[in-house]
């Protein structure tokens, strides 16, 4: 199968399909930035709960217990917003790569890309919906260090 001549119009066309993939993985990549920064305090506050936790007995043990498993909860729903859109960008990337190739070796690739790009945006989707369920578990996770902070010191 011999390769085509790439012309600068050429080029252009791939360049303007690319576009839109391009702006999603750049979006996503803001996405990743936040989600693993937000992994990061999950993980710091773990460790300082787990802590007071082992020196902590009776009911402010319990309190510490119910605070490590809403973190826990919270991590995995980050890494499970984390890998949905590190998905994005790798299916984005594949796109981009089929676009290029389908230019360049003359395949008609307009059912593949376009499965593609669906593809991605879903998962971009999905990591959206998982992103602000664990927002809402910080409010969860903040709701309980107000309530231990109305209760009365022991003894």
């Amino acid at each position: 199968m011999p390769l085509r001549t790439l012309g600068p119009e050429h080029i252009l066309e791939v360049i303007q399909a690319a576009i839109a993939p391009v702006v999603l993985i750049s979006g996503v990549g803001l996405l990743l930035l936040t989600l693993s920064g937000r992994l990061g305090r999950i993980v710091d506050r773990t460790r300082i709960v787990a802590s007071e936790r082992n020196a902590a007995s009776g009911e402010q043990r319990a309190h510490l217990e119910r605070q490590l498993g809403v973190l826990g909860h919270r991590a995995r729903l980050v890494r499970l917003a984390l890998a949905l859109s590190a998905s994005s960008v790798a299916v984005s990337g594949l796109l981009i790569t089929l676009l290029f190739l389908g230019l360049l070796l003359e395949w008609n690739v307009t059912v593949a890309c376009a499965v593609l790009f669906v593809t991605a945006l879903l998962c971009l989707v999905l990591a959206m919906f998982v992103f602000v369920r664990e927002l809402l578990h910080s409010l969860t996770a903040l709701d309980l260090s107000i309530q231990e902070s109305y209760r009365p010191p022991p003894g």
